[in-house]
């Protein structure tokens, strides 16, 4: 069965295929829970329809996933082609990707409230300045499950069971997606996370951090890692990169992984904790590691 595709008064518009493979579609979403209004990339693949619908994921950021022209450092993640090859390859079943694109507020709608709960309140204040203000994102994992979700489910044929739902992103969007799966555990299967950004700061650099702050952030993590579910009904991909800002991950990433590893998952079978050398922070290097995180997450969740 071939999927039966949303036509524009239903609120979707078609795009250009920038891979060529597929259907695009762009959705206008409307603010809610104090969040800015933002558009919602929707990519179906040319395949037929599983039996039951196709599994999705949900990524972050979603402005730069598809079509490198609308992406503000020329690259995109080219997520249509990088699932398209490993279908035609057999090494994943066909997937939908929805694309939520950031705001102007991206800092503060991704930046992990529980996480960032747990720090002493110096360490939190100079996160909240660097950043423009508290975190949100309790918010917007309520806006992607809440809202999202449901609108996608009903214009498009999907699967929505959990099994069958995946979170991802970038940077802080990686975080963002990790605080949704804590929140709605039983709605989501699994995360893919490239350059999760536990270190929190220094972004720029030039940031004023206080004492301590770098011992905070990795014991702050890794009491996030201990609100994430206990191994068994999810898979993680959680990585990073040895150069740009990812060269501060290494204590933050350690100790989550001690953290996961401890609550019973167990590395490349329902985890993969792993570092890229040679490159750095940017879309660029996501994009040439996109095969190996879907391969991992959609194998173990779908295959």
């Amino acid at each position: 069965m071939t999927a039966a595709l949303p036509n524009a008064a239903s609120g979707f518009t078609p795009l250009p295929r920038p891979g060529r493979r597929g259907a695009l579609f762009v959705h206008h979403l409307a603010g809610s829970y104090g969040l800015l209004p933002r558009d919602v990339f929707v990519w179906v693949p040319d395949a037929p329809v599983p039996q039951g619908g196709f599994p999705v994921l949900y990524l972050q950021d979603g402005q730069n996933l598809f079509d490198a022209r609308l992406v503000p450092f020329g690259t995109a993640w080219e997520a249509d082609r990088s699932v398209s090859r490993l279908v035609d390859a057999g090494g994943i079943v066909p997937v939908m990707v929805v694309g939520i694109a950031s705001t102007a507020e991206r800092f503060t709608d991704y930046a992990p409230a529980s996480m960032m709960a747990q720090l002493p309140a110096p360490a939190r204040a100079a996160v909240e300045l660097a950043w423009g203000g508290r975190a949100r994102s309790a918010d917007y994992a309520r806006l992607v499950i809440e809202d999202v979700k449901p609108l996608i489910d009903r214009h498009f044929p999907t699967r929505p069971d959990p099994e069958a739902t995946f979170v991802g992103g970038s940077s802080l969007g990686a975080m963002a997606a990790l605080e949704i799966l804590s929140a709605y555990p039983d709605q989501v299967g699994g995360a893919l996370c490239l350059s999760a950004h536990f270190s929190l700061l220094p972004v720029t650099g030039t940031e004023q951090l206080p004492a301590g702050f770098g011992a905070d952030v990795t014991a702050a993590a890794a009491g996030f890692a201990a609100d994430l579910p206990r191994a068994g009904r999810h898979v993680l991909w959680i990585d990073r990169s040895a150069l740009g800002i990812d060269r501060f991950y290494g204590p933050s990433h350690t100790a989550v992984a001690d953290v996961l590893k401890a609550r019973g998952f167990i590395q490349d079978v329902d985890l993969v904790m792993r570092c890229y050398p040679g490159v750095g922070h940017d879309e660029g290097a996501w994009r040439d590691r996109l095969d190996d995180a879907l391969s991992f997450l959609l194998a173990c969740r779908t295959g």
